[in-house]
């Protein structure tokens, strides 16, 4: 994928509901993929992000699960979207200060296992989204 052809995404509004259920409170904001995240990602996952991108959106407006990994608690959240029909379970990590344009940035976005979501629900890192 070439770096040039790399545009902002706004993947649409943080899921303010669904985080209160974890007890994360947050401001309203939409969620951007900045050209320099899209490049952090495809340099640590290059063969995954073309499987990421096709999920993004719905990762971030509908996640099957939230929460936090404990390295990241009060600064990041984990928005997680797992479609079962096509064994894909896509994990986006957005980092949770607004920007001056009050929008929040998606740090990373990866492909997880679902043993990696189970150890994740079972030590309560995230919870299922309602």
């Amino acid at each position: 994928m070439s770096y040039n052809k790399l545009t902002p995404l706004n993947l649409g509004p943080l899921p303010v509901d669904k985080l209160k259920d974890f007890g994360i409170v947050a401001a309203p904001g939409d969620v951007i993929f900045t050209v320099a995240a899209q490049k952090h990602a495809i340099k640590g996952h290059a063969q995954e992000f073309a499987l990421c991108l096709r999920y993004l959106d719905r990762a971030v407006q509908t996640p099957t699960h939230v929460g936090q990994a404990p390295q990241h608690k009060g600064v990041g959240v984990e928005l997680i979207y797992e479609h079962v029909m096509d064994k894909v379970i896509i994990l986006v990590a957005v980092h949770l200060e607004l920007t001056p344009a009050g929008t929040y940035i998606v740090k990373s976005t990866y492909p997880i296992a679902r043993d990696k979501l189970e150890r994740r629900i079972r030590k309560k890192f995230i919870i299922a989204a309602k």
